[in-house]
């Protein structure tokens, strides 16, 4: 009758303890940071842009949205030639933000199309 107790209970806290299913680099944290003291920033673009080579090079598989958000991040700092390529990175790696990723390519495209027309 004990063990009717013990080995579901043993079974579900080892479940809980399972490794997660992507590196995310200490994103969390940075983006904590980030909001708490916006000048930490630029270290999550330069600690990201880090932990996205460092799973490239190992072929692993970059965990959802880290792409798109040191594509943002680059956005922000006013590169959005880097900010294009790292949502298409993303739209490629992860086909259900495909819709998204376009609509973000394709805004960023209109705004410097609009400002080279201006230019003229």
């Amino acid at each position: 009758m004990r063990y009717l107790f013990i080995v579901p209970l043993a079974i579900a806290l080892t479940g809980c303890a399972a490794p997660t299913l992507y590196q995310w680099g200490g994103y969390d944290q940075a983006l904590y940071s980030g909001y708490k003291d916006p000048t930490q920033m630029e270290t999550m673009r330069v600690k990201l842009t880090a932990h996205i080579a460092n799973m490239e090079q190992s072929k692993q598989k970059v965990a959802p949205g880290l792409y798109a958000e040191l594509g943002t991040l680059y956005l922000q700092a006013g590169s959005s030639d880097k900010a294009v390529g790292l949502y298409a990175q993303e739209r490629d790696a992860w086909p259900e933000s495909k819709g998204l990723m376009t609509a973000m390519i394709q805004n960023i495209e209109r705004r410097q199309n609009a400002k080279k027309e201006a230019q003229k």
